[in-house]
Order: structure tokens, then C-alpha cells, then sequence
């Protein structure tokens, strides 16, 4: 095992928490980045990915040391990451100067009948032996770009065990001992799966080699359409606050517990709230190589975990690549062919994953393009505006940035002759501003109509209308600021 410090009680890092990490007792020892929501994306560019100076210097104003875990490309499937991704990584890891690293163990793109595409989405790789195999491959390849240790993370997985799949902890373990890389063990991932009907969290601890384990996610969920969802949306549940109590002490080599949520809850939760969820995991900190009386102080450390011999039956009789591109397309599509689609299509986790894709798009889309969209919701209503989204989702593939997801559904609008005033003078703006963070520079666009008096009517819930008419010059500066800072000149 590598030589790695004891850092402590942590958070995800998403903006909003400065209260809580810039106070003199703050609960928080270290910050979990997760780079790929701050780099640049553009891809026509070499290197495609860049983590801005600026980002960097925010993040180091802290005094948390900090970790780094990937979002952008999981390691559990057939496809493999370039190596400008590979390196932007690296590079991040050596600003932050953290002391490890981390990946989802799942699989985020595949391969289809018109090409590469993402999935939108963290999906559950094939746990085959041929999965295994690929998946060690890209941790070693992860391994050998970074310059520290490498850990995968233990996935969600909302779809029905399989006949001919490796049980899910059967699976980490066989993949992280081929591989000897860490494990960074989501309690509430696995906590989440056995409430949806897969493998039991004591069972799935009793396969994995406990001393890989080198950090904890904790989090929050919540029930919807008769499943638990992995929600990052608040307050860690007591029955994974009690499983987290019991496993700790059975960690030799645990050196970090995160908790986890998402940024859209920290206004809802509150940052008071969340510091005394902190306070709360501290004190299970305390207890690591503690004796545990109710798990079994004798649990076996470093053992070599045994496996269920696969079965022959039918179920997962396909490739990686087929099975990738198979989940891929039904939960992003909506429609794909051939018998695994026919078998996946009666898994009531495809249709759950399904709308989550589409919710995690438009998300993306609404907060990238806020003034675009709220006109198009103000001028045609709401319906009509999810309407254009299915659309667009149904034509295009998810995109791994919200960058390029936004640029792709601009493009899809100025094809559709849509009978909203002011829209591609908005669309214009909203493009420029991208343009402008993405580049650091500033851009000048023209239009007929002034975008000041738009863009306040919007900021008001108002339907921009009889908006004077002329020849305006505008200027979008660098920053998130636009809406105040744009000079318009007629």
C-alpha cells in the first residue's frame, strides 16, 4: 500500500461553502475537487482542456489540503481517455497538490452505429471477466499518467442484477486487486443499491479487500418512483451514518471521509447544516483502527478475497462494447436494437436512468443558457419548451462539458425557425459570453434591438416587447458578470 497522510473529515468543494471553510474552527480538514467542473473546454484547441489560473488561486486560498476526483472519464468501460485528458488531469493534481487520485467506476461513453458518444451519465460497466479486464487496463493507464496513487470509486448501479454478472462486490474486488490501485468506497452508492434490490452492503464489505480502502463518500438521497436515488441532496441518512460507525474501524488504511452535495442544494440545505453533518462524521473519524465490537474486531485485514464461479446461464453472453453501446443508446435515445435491448428495455431502471439523463441535460442547458431559455418558457410556456429540449436530446448525444452542451442545443435552436421574438439576438449574446469566459477575452457583437432593456425585462419575469430598434454595438467582457457589465454602443 502506498505511503499516504492521514487527512481527515472533508467536503466536495462546490461554491457557496466559503463560510464554512474560511471560519477559524471549520469542521473541514480537506477539500475533494472535482477538476473537470472548473476547466475550460475546447476542443478545437491543443490542449483541448485547461484549468484557468484564476480557479486555482481561488482553490489554494483555502487552507484545506485537497484531493482530486475525476468526473470526466470513468474507467469501467471499453472506451479509453486521451492523453490531453490524461494530462490536464496530472496537471491538476500537481496545482492542487494532492496527495491521490479518483475515478468512478463505471463506464461515461461507448461506441455506436454513428460513432463515439457520452452517455450523460455514470453507468454500470459489464462485470464480466472481459469487463474486469478493461477496466484494469484503464486504471493502469490512469496510474501511469498521475503522478500519485490512483483509487477507483464503488459505483451506483439502479439496474436489476443479471444472470451471468459478477455479484457487485465480487466484481471492485477482482478489478482493484488486478489492477493494485485503492478504493475510494461510497457508502451510500452501495447502501443505495441494496435498497433497490441489489447486492446486501454486508455481503458486498465481505468481498472486498477492506485494506485498499483509502477514503469514504458519504452522502445524501431520497425516494423516487419506488427507488432510492444516490441525490447528493442533503443530510447523510442515519442507516448509512450507523454503517459508516461499524465499517471505519475496520479501514487500516482509511485516510479521508468526504461528504458529498450537489451545488444546487447548499442554498436549500444550508451551510449550518452542512458543518454540523461534518461535526457528526468527525467524530466516526475517531473511531478508525478502533476495536468494533458489533462487525467483529477480528475482521481479516489483507485478505485474498474469493469469487462466485460465473454462470453459464443467458443474460450477459456479449461484449463490453455491445453492452456499452446498448445501455448507452436506450438512456440516451431512448431506442436501440437487438436482444440485449429487448431484454434491457424490461429493467425498470432503464426508464429511471432515462429521465435522469434528460433532467441532467436540461439542467445543464438552463444554467448555461438562462436568458435563452427563460425567454423561449416566457414567449411559448414551458411545454413548449420541453418539447424543443426532447427534440434536441433525441438528435444529439449528451456532451461531457455544459459548454458544449449549450453550444450544441444554440445551434439546434437556429435551425428550427422558432417564432420567438429577440431569440437569436439572445442566442448571439448567450454564445459571446460563452466565448468570452472560455477565451478570457472580450466580444463584440451587433444587434437591432437594445440588449440591456431584454435582458432587465427577463431579470423580471417580464415579456421583453416593443424593445427600441437600432444599430448597437456590444461589448461582453471575460467574466460571469455580463448582465452589469456589458457596454452597448449605438
Amino acid at each position: 500500500m502506498p505511503n499516504l497522510p492521514e487527512l481527515g473529515v472533508g467536503i466536495v468543494y462546490v461554491p457557496g461553502l466559503e463560510p464554512l471553510l474560511e471560519s477559524g474552527d471549520s469542521p473541514v480538514d480537506v477539500l475533494e475537487i472535482e477538476p473537470q467542473t472548473l476547466w475550460h473546454y475546447r476542443p478545437k484547441n491543443k490542449p483541448a482542456y485547461s484549468f484557468p489560473s484564476e480557479a486555482i488561486q481561488h482553490l489554494n486560498t483555502f487552507p484545506q489540503r485537497k484531493i482530486v476526483h475525476s468526473i470526466g472519464f470513468a474507467v469501467g468501460g471499453s472506451q479509453q481517455p486521451d492523453s490531453d485528458f490524461l494530462s490536464a488531469l496530472a496537471t491538476s493534481v500537481e496545482c492542487l497538490g494532492a496527495p491521490w487520485a479518483s475515478e468512478h467506476l463505471s463506464f461515461t461513453s461507448a461506441r455506436g452505429s454513428q460513432g463515439h458518444f457520452h452517455a450523460g451519465f455514470m453507468l454500470p460497466g459489464a462485470q464480466t471477466p472481459e469487463g474486469i479486464a478493461l477496466a484494469v487496463r484503464n486504471i493502469r493507464t490512469f496510474a501511469h499518467h498521475l503522478p500519485v496513487p490512483f483509487a477507483v470509486e464503488t459505483a451506483v448501479n439502479y439496474l436489476q442484477p443479471r444472470p451471468g454478472e459478477l455479484r457487485d462486490g465480487e466484481y471492485v474486488a477482482r478489478v482493484v486487486s488486478e489492477a493494485d490501485c485503492g478504493i475510494l468506497l461510497d457508502l451510500h452508492n452501495i447502501w443505495t443499491n441494496e435498497q433497490n434490490g441489489r447486492q446486501r452492503v454486508d455481503e458486498f464489505l465481505s468481498t472486498i479487500p477492506l485494506e485498499r480502502v483509502w477514503e469514504i463518500h458519504l452522502g445524501g438521497g431520497r425516494e423516487y418512483q419506488g427507488f432510492w436515488l444516490d441525490a447528493h441532496s442533503g443530510a447523510v441518512p442515519k442507516d448509512v451514518m450507523a454503517l459508516a460507525k461499524d465499517v471505519v474501524p475496520r479501514l487500516p488504511n482509511l485516510k479521508a471521509i468526504i461528504f458529498e452535495i450537489f451545488p444546487t442544494f447548499v442554498p436549500i440545505v444550508g451551510v449550518d447544516v452542512i458543518g454540523q453533518e461534518l461535526v457528526n462524521i468527525q467524530a466516526i473519524w475517531r473511531r478508525r483502527r478502533q476495536p468494533n465490537d458489533e462487525m467483529g474486531r477480528d475482521a481479516p485485514q489483507g485478505f485474498i478475497p474469493t469469487y462466485v464461479k460465473e454462470t453459464e446461464e443467458e443474460g450477459f453472453a456479449t461484449s463490453p462494447a455491445i453492452w456499452e453501446r446498448t445501455l448507452g443508446e436506450l438512456v440516451t435515445r431512448g431506442e436501440s436494437a437487438g436482444p440485449l435491448a429487448d431484454q434491457l428495455e424490461k429493467d425498470p431502471g432503464v426508464p429511471l436512468i432515462r429521465e435522469l439523463v434528460w433532467k441532467f441535460r436540461a439542467g445543464a442547458i438552463v444554467n448555461v443558457l438562462n436568458w435563452a431559455s427563460t425567454l423561449i418558457m416566457l414567449q411559448c410556456g414551458d411545454e413548449f419548451f420541453e418539447k424543443q429540449l426532447d427534440r434536441y436530446f433525441k438528435s444529439t448525444s449528451p456532451q461531457p462539458f455544459a459548454s458544449e452542451e449549450a453550444g450544441c442545443f444554440i445551434q439546434y435552436l437556429r435551425t428550427q425557425d422558432l417564432d420567438v421574438p429577440y431569440l437569436q439576438e439572445t442566442l448571439d449574446f448567450e454564445e459571446a459570453a460563452m466565448a468570452a469566459l472560455l477565451t478570457k477575452e472580450a466580444q463584440v457583437i451587433r444587434a437591432r434591438h437594445n440588449l440591456h432593456a431584454l435582458l432587465n425585462a427577463l431579470a423580471d419575469g417580464q415579456v421583453p416587447h416593443d424593445l427600441e430598434e437600432g444599430s448597437y454595438e456590444i461589448e461582453i467582457p471575460p467574466n460571469d458578470e455580463v448582465n452589469s457589465n456589458v457596454k452597448i454602443c449605438t
